[in-house]
């Protein structure tokens, strides 16, 4: 099953302070005119960042894309996984941490549709991983 999750908005509005900040100075300092287009770029391309993690039959894959440009990809089968964390990010909303042997961890938050923890714990039952989770999920 596929689930897609988009980045955050609050990124943004903390980057337009410094966006500020930098225009300012930019004026006096005309050296810092780069930081400042740089900054205004990371900004706009936060705007399109997409997340996918896809649980298959016997493989999770998670992918980070740019507009249409996929910019990282990992899959990992059932033996490559130490263990599943699960945990609270917020009040709000839930965090899994894929634990992996080799390579980042896979950190599963905010996904559409919400049963992503679900159906990871399925998975995790069904090949017998080791499952965590802390006392507040």
């Amino acid at each position: 099953m596929l689930f897609k999750a988009t980045a955050q908005k609050t990124i943004i509005f903390t980057l337009l302070p410094l966006n500020a900040l930098l225009w300012i100075q930019a004026i006096q300092y005309k050296a810092l005119a780069f930081l400042l287009l740089l900054a205004i770029l990371c900004s706009f391309l936060v705007l399109f960042i997409r997340y996918e993690f896809e649980i298959d039959r016997d493989t999770l894959t998670y992918r980070i894309y740019i507009l249409w440009f996929k910019v990282y990809a990992k899959t990992v089968k059932p033996r490559d996984i130490k263990r599943i964390v699960f945990k609270r990010l917020s009040w709000k909303s839930k965090l899994a941490v894929v634990k992996v042997e080799n390579g980042w961890n896979m950190r599963i938050t905010l996904f559409n549709p919400p049963n992503v923890f679900k159906e990871l714990e399925t998975f995790a039952h069904e090949y017998d991983i080791d499952i965590q989770k802390t006392a507040d999920y």
